[in-house]
């Protein structure tokens, strides 16, 4: 498939033995609002979000894609067994003339430790490789964010960068590990 820069493309629907993934619905906020407000959630991603900042997060993940440099786009996680919402997984473009793209993941406390996070986040990256045409994918998170990181490594990606007091997160400088995964080795692998 052939994409264009800037162009709107509508949001699929992915699935797997344990999991879909769909674009959100306003109906969602409520289950959104508890773990993008949870603290502890949030401790190394970024500040608890506001209402109306979640609001504007629930709409945004409804929304076709808009594959412009930089901009945000993805999908809710559910359970396929009771379709309880259970997090999220996004990507954005962030370099299209060398084909990478970035993929972040949240997931709501109950649901952490069962393999669901490895699990959208593989669906999610298949598509973006396999649909979207990127050459690279890359993936961010504080070092002491262990779950975050572990995840990108049971999906194959390899530690690339570690920066020192590299973003300023409410009033703490904190450290970031940068990963990275080619097409050419999830091909490889049978991803």
């Amino acid at each position: 498939m052939k994409i264009e820069l800037n162009e709107q493309h509508l949001a699929p629907a992915l699935s797997s033995k344990n999991i879909y993934l769909r674009p959100a619905t306003k109906a969602d906020y409520p289950v959104i609002k508890v773990y993008r407000q949870d603290p502890e959630n949030c401790r190394y991603i970024r500040p608890p979000e506001s209402d109306e900042e979640t609001m504007e997060i629930v709409m945004q993940l409804s929304k076709p894609w808009n594959l412009a440099s930089g901009h945000w786009n993805g999908l809710v996680i559910c359970l396929q067994e009771d379709d309880t919402l259970v997090g999220e997984v996004v990507f954005r473009i962030e370099d299209w003339e060398h084909q990478r793209a970035e993929i972040g993941y949240r997931l709501s406390e109950k649901a952490a430790g069962r393999g669901i996070c490895t699990e959208a986040a593989n669906l999610l990256i298949d598509y973006i490789i396999k649909e979207l045409g990127f050459f690279k994918i890359v993936a961010k998170c504080d070092p002491r964010n262990i779950s975050s990181y572990r995840v990108m490594e049971k999906l194959g990606f390899k530690r690339e960068a570690f920066f020192k007091d590299h973003y300023l997160m409410g009033d703490e400088w904190t450290d970031q590990y940068d990963y990275g995964l080619l097409a050419s080795n999830w091909q490889e692998n049978g991803k």
